[in-house]
């Protein structure tokens, strides 16, 4: 979920306003697109916070677990067809992925289960040490019932993941610590090293880590850059987001839309890209226009 480059207090004023369910969100002047907004917005506007000002030391995994993962949402179930689908036939011609990367965890599982039967080895990055702390407990627990048993449920009898015969033990050891390479680790998107990773997810990251279009644009580079040359890859994104709560506690979000991320995914040279605006109801909380889901293999930079 949060990926970031450091870790500071807000210095300037959030105002919040209540969304139409009464939870407070990042109030902004208008939703526009990236493509909208000019890329030169001066960082002195009182009214963006930038990547470096959330308050990333008070992100409550807990909580935003509870919200958004305790049950399987309509929105995840769409997104995790069409990803597997996509994963599928990219691996049909292909051997599975040394190793695979999922960029900004925080405490969503299902991108790495997506992955499982098409990667060895799998890191989970996140820059947030309580996201890490809460991600290492829940790999290493291995008693009682798994919280992760619905989202696994709708992928079981998928090709591929069907041989998957235990994906909690098969999770717990494709995520066994290779330094820098694999396990559980803290890192910010904006210090991945390039063409490290051979299969990627990054899901609700780049745009939920700044109000700033350049750092979403930023991230999203660094994430398609950290790949091998054709490596295949997913992403998802709330399109529109205002920003949101998690635990009374307001994070930052740019109001991306569906034509922002196939432009720039464009200009970075990825190979068949797909980018879906997801319009499922009812969607997981207020303050967004829908989820956009986005696949692809990195670009050939040697080319």
């Amino acid at each position: 979920m949060t990926q970031t480059t450091a870790v500071t207090r807000i210095r300037r004023p959030v105002r919040l306003y209540p969304g139409p369910g009464g939870a407070g969100v990042l109030a902004t002047a208008e939703i526009r697109g990236v493509d909208a907004l000019p890329y030169t917005m001066p960082d002195v506007d009182a009214d963006v916070i930038d990547n470096t000002e959330a308050p990333w030391n008070s992100f409550s995994p807990q909580d935003y677990w509870r919200h958004n993962y305790q049950d399987l949402h309509a929105e995840d179930r769409e997104i995790i067809s069409r990803v597997s689908h996509f994963l599928i036939s990219a691996f049909a011609d292909r051997a599975p992925a040394r190793r695979a990367i999922d960029v900004g965890s925080g405490t969503n599982l299902y991108p790495a289960l997506l992955m499982l039967p098409w990667a060895e080895r799998i890191l989970l990055a996140d820059y947030v040490e309580s996201n890490v702390d809460w991600l290492r407990a829940e790999i290493a627990n291995d008693g009682g019932p798994w919280a992760w048993h619905p989202f696994w449920r709708e992928l079981r009898a998928e090709k591929g993941y069907c041989e998957v015969a235990r994906p909690r033990e098969r999770l717990r050891e494709a995520c066994a610590s290779e330094p820098e390479y694999a396990g559980i680790e803290r890192w910010s998107i904006f210090d991945l090293p390039e063409g490290r990773w051979d299969l990627g997810t990054m899901f609700f990251v780049a745009e939920s880590i700044t109000q700033k279009p350049k750092e979403f644009l930023a991230a999203l580079e660094h994430f398609v850059g950290a790949l091998q040359p054709d490596a295949p890859f997913a992403a998802a994104f709330m399109a529109g987001s205002a920003g949101y709560e998690v635990a009374g506690t307001a994070f930052p979000a740019v109001p991306i839309t569906r034509d922002d991320v196939e432009r720039h995914l464009t200009e970075l040279g990825v190979r068949e890209p797909t980018v879906e605006l997801l319009e499922t109801k009812p969607g997981v909380r207020d303050g967004y226009t829908g989820m956009i889901v986005a696949t692809g293999f990195a670009s050939n930079r040697g080319s």
